[in-house]
């Protein structure tokens, strides 16, 4: 994140450089003026929006993956309720898939009978098809156009744990956000809005009268719709540029080839890269993909974590003690390419510190993943107590001892990086032999199942056909229909202006 570059010309080409290339990448401006404050776990994030909800006097909007039938989804939408009936506009915007027990248990109606706006994202279709595998993932919500929540929290209970079962809450990250990005967030959610039916009145984005700034935080809010992979570019921008430490929380980690070769790269040139994912996972199948990614990144000198409690949600980023992400995005390919997600990129030494200091709070309560045995096996075993290293970025002093071959490293991490991306292929490590041979053979079995048992194959797939082009035919018809309405509007439009004929005689 920081140039070797020391005369203040070239520090300052090589500032708007990164500036440029962040902006493209993330598809979002940097923006100054903000404040943000950062809240962990339910215990700061539900009262804070309960709190906000409850003073709201213009607007709540709020777009969310799950709005759960429990005790505090229950608190949420009594207080939308009354709010809608004090005259306060209330939009709800879920996921139909996140929420699809709720939904079809009646949970919303009484929102809707309140006057609160309510809607369900990317609900099932004849003409759907596959586009139902793009969901909303975002975790928003703004308040009287001034404040704005983001996180990776739900509305939901399981948040808060079990106490009575002695089961912890969930670890999560969100933020607060108020100033001039706040625009930006409500002209994500309007568009997320649009898209499932009539958009919202032009006057709630309205900012004639610009949103004062409010504090020194320069931040970018990078909304992520399907195939825009606003921030899996930045993400391999950040993998690629990091100079010292890049300090990673995910839920769901399962990188591609690509992003695991940048971490790997990055670690080979003397960054300090850390993984911190759950030991226990609510979706159980994705903690043992995760796994398989351990050897290769574990060889390259990346540090792996594991969390001991019940589960950690946050999807976070700290690289270099001044940059720092929070927001829904996890690090897999459903959030980079097929999802709705929104996530804050923070340019802030004060924040960035502050959430580099939580990442190594955290790690007091994992265990780290080392290899082990000449199989070079990852094995769980006790944090190493190393003296964590200053959040702080190296002084002038070390930026004038740094050779040109770190540069000349940090170059080629970058051009590797964009190298993968155009070929579409890396290099195979040799630590991946028993993962390749477990694959081969399982594909081997499988065909072996497919020759003995073929409607093993030939079920699913007609299925799966049956669905695909039923779906296309009934779009095509659809498409066709309103073709021949629009060629009926159009003649209806000519005969009306056709000339009155002359009168007989």
């Amino acid at each position: 994140m920081r140039s070797d570059a020391t005369t203040p010309a070239t520090q300052d080409f090589v500032r708007q450089l990164a500036d440029q290339a962040f902006a493209r990448s993330a598809g979002a401006p940097l923006i100054a003026g903000n404040s943000v404050q950062l809240l962990y776990d339910s215990s700061d994030n539900f009262p804070a929006w309960k709190q906000a909800i409850a003073a709201a006097e213009d607007s709540v909007f709020i777009e969310m993956y799950i709005v759960a039938n429990d005790r505090f989804g229950r608190e949420i939408r009594q207080l939308l309720m009354d709010k809608a009936a004090a005259g306060i506009k209330v939009c709800l915007l879920y996921d139909w898939l996140g929420c699809w027990r709720p939904s079809l248990g009646g949970f919303f109606r009484p929102l809707a009978s309140a006057g609160v706006e309510v809607r369900a994202y990317n609900p099932p279709t004849l003409t759907g098809g596959l586009t139902l595998l793009g969901r909303n993932h975002r975790k928003l919500i703004v308040v009287d156009r001034q404040t704005a929540f983001i996180s990776g929290l739900c509305i939901s209970s399981s948040w808060e744990g079990q106490p009575d079962a002695g089961i912890a809450p969930w670890r999560d990250t969100g933020l607060a956000l108020r100033g001039p990005l706040v625009a930006e967030a409500l002209a994500a959610f309007t568009d997320s809005w649009a898209s499932c039916g009539p958009p919202l009145d032009a006057h709630w984005l309205d900012f004639s009268t610009p949103i004062p700034e409010c504090g020194t935080i320069a931040a970018r809010l990078i909304a992520t719709t399907p195939s825009t992979a606003h921030m899996m570019r930045l993400d391999m921008l950040i993998a690629s540029f990091a100079r010292r430490t890049l300090w990673l929380t995910d839920a769901y980690f399962m990188g591609t080839s690509t992003y695991l070769s940048a971490l790997k790269q990055a670690a080979r040139d003397g960054v300090d890269v850390r993984l911190l994912v759950p030991r226990s996972s609510d979706i159980r199948w994705i903690a043992t993909v995760s796994r398989t990614m351990y050897r290769p990144l574990l060889e390259s000198g990346v540090r792996v974590f594991e969390w001991n409690g019940p589960m950690i949600h946050a999807k976070t980023a700290v690289a270099d003690g001044r940059w720092a992400r929070i927001g829904s995005t996890n690090l897999n390919i459903s959030s980079w390419l097929a999802n709705r997600e929104i996530d804050v990129a923070i340019e802030d030494e004060t924040v960035a510190q502050e959430l580099a200091a939580r990442f190594l709070q955290d790690l007091q309560q994992s265990t780290e993943v080392v290899l082990s045995g000449h199989k070079r096996t990852p094995v769980l075993t006790q944090p190493r107590q190393r003296q964590p290293p200053s959040l702080l970025l190296p002084a002038a002093s070390h930026a004038a001892r740094s050779s040109a071959s770190a540069a000349a490293r940090q170059a080629a991490r970058i051009g590797d990086a964009l190298g993968a991306v155009v070929r579409g292929t890396r290099s195979i490590d040799t630590s991946e032999a028993a993962a390749f041979l477990t694959i081969g053979l399982a594909l081997l079995a499988l065909a072996v199942l497919v020759v003995l048992f073929p409607w093993l194959v030939a079920g699913p797939l007609a299925f799966l056909l049956l669905v695909s082009g039923g779906a296309i035919v009934l779009k095509a018809l659809g498409l066709y229909r309103r073709r021949n309405e629009k060629k009926q509007q159009l003649a209806a439009t000519k005969n009306n202006l056709k000339p009155p004929a002359p009168p007989a005689g």
